[in-house]
């Protein structure tokens, strides 16, 4: 973006100071002086202005020429001296000025005042001294100093310089959001394609782990069953034992048992015939009566009289 400016120095005028001259050398040759301050509102025909002469009156000024220089002759008369304002007004010049004004000074009124007061060799030092001294404050103004447009022009590169800055700010922010919600949406569907894989392996290991659990079920139901039927070989093989010991032992028990009858049935046929073959022995003879006593009672028994005795 470029700007159009228009340099200082082309906004103002370069005249020359031309030192006044007696009245047998006068020149009718014009002298203009360009001493324009920024803010000098030269071109407010409005603007008051006074000079204070040297006997201490003031006389009101005169509205300032339209144009930014001022042509004087030597041979003018002493009747416009007041163009100098010894304070510069703080009115601003209008928005649609061109340029500045040079402040006029008319060096022969000066030097015609200052005449009245000193001599004239020290009224054309003064002169001269404060010719120098303007033209060297208005070089330094012109050097340093800005003028209105300038100013515009300034701000108006430094106004723009900040729409492009906010131009260029919001440009980043927005390739920065569109690179943030990429991003975003990128680490989104890498996530959700992590989820599936995710949700996919979990199954596969559920289903896996369903596996080898069904798997270690059927093994433990086997070595079930397996010692079951081991258990009921050895309770099949401990009953036909047993049923063989009881054999064994019914066997036992009956050869005894035989034994014993024969054995029995052996001693009572020993018995029978020895008692069959024994003689009968002869029968006793009866025993006498016992005595009687004297009146016809029998005596008492051994065993009563024991008892009576213990009575």
């Amino acid at each position: 973006m470029s700007v159009h400016r228009t340099p200082r120095r082309a906004l103002q005028t370069e005249q020359s100071i031309k030192d006044p001259s007696t009245s047998s050398s006068q020149s009718s040759d014009s002298t203009s002086i360009s001493l324009a301050h920024p803010k000098d509102p030269a071109g407010d025909p409005k603007a008051p202005q006074s000079f204070a002469t040297g006997d201490g009156s003031e006389s009101p000024s005169a509205p300032s020429p339209s144009k930014p220089t001022a042509q004087f002759s030597p041979d003018q008369p002493l009747t416009d001296i007041s163009n100098i304002s010894s304070v510069p007004s703080t009115e601003l010049a209008p928005s649609h000025a061109l340029g500045y004004s040079n402040p006029p000074f008319h060096t022969h009124a000066f030097f015609t005042a200052l005449e009245k007061t000193f001599p004239t060799p020290t009224a054309r030092g003064l002169m001269r001294a404060t010719r120098a001294l303007l033209v060297d404050r208005l070089s330094k103004v012109r050097r340093e100093g800005l003028t209105r447009k300038d100013l515009d022009n300034q701000a108006y590169l430094f106004r723009a310089a900040l729409n492009e800055l906010r131009a260029e700010i919001t440009m980043m922010t927005k390739n920065d959001s569109a690179t943030i919600r990429t991003a975003t949406a990128a680490l989104r569907r890498d996530v959700d394609r992590l989820d599936v894989k995710m949700k996919e392996d979990i199954g596969t290991l559920k289903h896996e782990i369903q596996m080898d659990v069904d798997s270690r079920k059927n093994e433990a139901k086997a070595d079930l069953k397996q010692r079951d039927i081991v258990m009921e070989e050895l309770l099949s093989k401990a009953i036909v034992s047993v049923s063989d010991l009881r054999t064994a032992v019914e066997e036992v028990k009956w050869e005894n048992m035989r034994r014993a009858v024969l054995t029995l049935s052996a001693f009572v046929l020993v018995i029978i015939i020895s008692m069959e073959v024994r003689p009968k022995p002869k029968p006793p003879a009866p025993a006498p009566p016992p005595p009687t006593r004297n009146g016809g009672e029998q005596p008492p028994a051994e065993g009563a009289l024991e008892k009576a005795e213990w009575t």
